[in-house]
């Protein structure tokens, strides 16, 4: 007999004999739509039958719940339960059987705890080989929470075996709720084959936007088919909702560096009609309407996956930073290739260093919602965290912690600093300083990492001192608080320092953004035509090309032609190709999938050059 759990005694109570029962397990049974007073086992057998589920107090059971309807998809619905109580439970099929536990939803508003994961479709076998199930299951999770894309197509059957063996340690215990992705396949067409309906049952009133209460927080979940319907819904729904905590996940993001990459693929600015047009399908209304809409209605925080990156936003509201009343946005599409930071970034994954998969623990305690983010280290070989956000409902949260920090040392002083950072509390910067001249290098680090954090700007020039610290870890943190904050004041000290060649790549890099952001376009196009024009590490050019793209007019088209004519270097190559589109409004092909031109050789670009230049209309005339 095979045995999909930790615990094999059968129960006398169980009075279905196995003759009656399909025979084997296609997918094992796996928990959907867990209420205060129910739960649904959802399982598929490799022949037709009816569905029983013994269930009872303990391993006993003594009850059952069933469907007589002969099928190969079960779903069994358990009711009449207590809420918060632990239920165990068999399911058989031939030869196959489990037996597990599972908890249902608290009453009042009780903390949660709930992990995020996204886009996992892409895993391969990452998700078993990193033992991260195994790391998500320390925080005791009441269920997890997916942005969709489980499988390439879920139009195809044959494909799903594969989701539902991959999360086989959790599935049958806790609740996997998740939003409709682009890839489960639409829900309006093709319905025979929606097997992302046969297999999931959401709470609430179901797909397209599903709702539950689970302790302190209100959860919704909206299918990608009505992302565009998201403002007049909540304008609808929200009136109805008096949790502490709101969460809203749907599967495109609002806010989105996009890929690393020089073509911006799937940055998402918030804007109206720039980077996704009105008529745009996956979405169909621009961002900005949803992200007015968050405003609006307060939601605490939106959780998005899609673009197979972890980024997350800086509280947002009114279209600016807002650390106290802001939305909390969150990308988590399971991997790591992030762009480079925008305006908005609080934290951006980092490629050279970070791996897939990665999961966020989201804790919505009395006081505050703590955020953590994890994921695989490939220089480490180990589960390593990304990124830690705190969301305090009360300013005495933070102050106690600030308060605190004179009496103490070593690893509590290092705990209460990155609290700090976490919290985000401006307040915290300026009593930050000092510690980065701590004898403690690991107190040093986390002041550093915690004013980056912070980014706020009363400690620019505070900081400044600290970009030729004999750390490199500090100088880097450093360097990308200023790509946060720095003044346009401090723009000639930021630009030697990003063409110091004996500098970190890595501040280098932040450095060059720092300009971007925030100095005169010509201050930060001279310094990124520099180092282009230098043997600077390819990393650090393509930096430069990318804020060049960002910044160049007309007036540089002369110095762009002859740097696509000459550059070796395929990023740089496209960056520049990518910037004279914009330029001169031309849409000349600099795909490597459509065009040859990523791969043609320098000196040898004149057909392209043309096209920009407009030579061969003018011939053609």
């Amino acid at each position: 007999m095979r045995s999909y759990a930790a615990v094999f005694t059968l129960a006398a109570a169980l009075v279905c004999p196995v003759a009656a029962l399909a025979d084997g397990f296609y997918i094992a049974p796996h928990l959907q739509n867990i209420t205060t007073d129910g739960a649904t086992i959802i399982w598929e057998t490799t022949d037709a039958g009816p569905g029983v589920v013994a269930y009872g107090a303990d391993d006993k059971y003594g009850q059952q719940a069933k469907s007589d309807e002969v099928v190969k998809i079960h779903r069994v619905r358990i009711t009449g339960l207590k809420p918060a109580t632990s239920y165990h439970y068999q399911v058989k099929a031939g030869a196959d059987h489990l037996e597990s536990v599972f908890k249902t939803a608290p009453t009042g508003p009780v903390p949660v705890t709930f992990i995020v994961v996204g886009d996992s479709r892409r895993w391969d076998t990452r998700w078993e080989e990193t033992k991260m199930a195994a790391h998500t299951l320390q925080w005791n999770p009441d269920f997890y929470l997916i942005m969709g894309d489980l499988v390439l197509n879920g139009h195809k059957y044959e494909l799903w075996p594969e989701h539902f063996k991959r999360y086989s340690e959790i599935n049958h215990k806790y609740m996997m709720v998740t939003a409709r992705g682009n890839h489960e396949g639409s829900a309006t067409t093709d319905k025979e084959n929606d097997w992302f309906a046969k297999y999931h049952e959401l709470q609430g009133e179901g797909e397209p936007f599903a709702t539950f209460d689970w302790g302190n927080t209100h959860f919704m979940l909206v299918s990608i088919d009505s992302s565009r319907e998201i403002p007049q819904w909540l304008d609808k729904h929200m009136p109805t909702v008096h949790s502490k905590y709101t969460v809203l996940s749907q599967h495109l993001p609002i806010f989105c560096a996009g890929y690393f990459g020089p073509t911006d693929s799937r940055k998402v600015t918030g804007a109206p009609g720039i980077e996704r047009k009105p008529t745009d399908p996956e979405m169909g209304i621009g961002p900005d309407a949803i992200a007015k809409s968050f405003d609006k209605h307060h939601i605490t925080m939106d959780i998005a996956g899609h673009t197979h990156i972890y980024e997350r936003a800086f509280r947002i509201r009114d279209g600016k930073r807002d650390d106290a009343a802001g939305t909390a946005y969150v990308v988590n599409g399971g991997d790591i290739n992030g762009n480079y930071p925008e305006w908005w970034t609080a934290v951006a994954d980092d490629r050279t260093t970070e791996g897939k998969p990665t999961y966020t623990v989201v804790q919505c305690k009395e006081d505050e919602m703590e955020l953590r983010t994890f994921c695989w280290s490939t220089v480490e070989n180990k589960i390593v965290e990304i990124d830690h956000l705190i969301i305090w409902k009360n300013e005495s949260t933070p102050k106690s912690v600030l308060t605190g920090l004179a009496k103490q040392t070593g690893d509590e002083l290092v705990a209460s600093i990155d609290r700090l950072g976490a919290m985000v509390y401006g307040p915290a910067a300026k009593a930050l300083l000092p510690y980065l001249r701590n004898d403690d290098a690991k107190v040093r680090q986390a002041a550093a990492d915690a004013l980056r954090a912070i980014g706020n700007s009363s400690t620019a020039n505070d900081l400044l001192p600290y970009l030729t610290d004999k750390d490199p870890a500090v100088r880097r943190s450093i360097a990308r608080a200023l790509e946060i904050m720095a003044p346009a004041a401090m723009g000639n000290t930021i630009a030697k320092q990003a063409l110091d060649a004996s500098q970190d790549d890595k501040v280098r890099i932040s450095l060059i953004g720092a300009l971007q952001f925030h100095t005169p376009a010509k201050l930060t196009y001279q310094t990124a035509a520099a180092i282009l024009n230098s043997d600077a590490p390819a990393a650090v050019r393509q930096r430069a090309s990318y804020a060049i793209g960002r910044v160049a007019t007309k007036a540089e088209l002369n110095d762009l032609l002859k740097w696509v004519d000459a550059e070796k270097d395929e990023y740089v190559l496209i960056r520049l190709g990518w910037t004279l589109n914009s330029l001169t409004g031309t849409s000349v092909l600099i795909d490597g999938k459509l065009s040859t031109f990523p791969k043609s050789e320098p000196g040898k670009r004149q057909e392209f050059i043309d096209q920009w230049t407009g030579k061969k209309a003018a011939d053609a005339a």
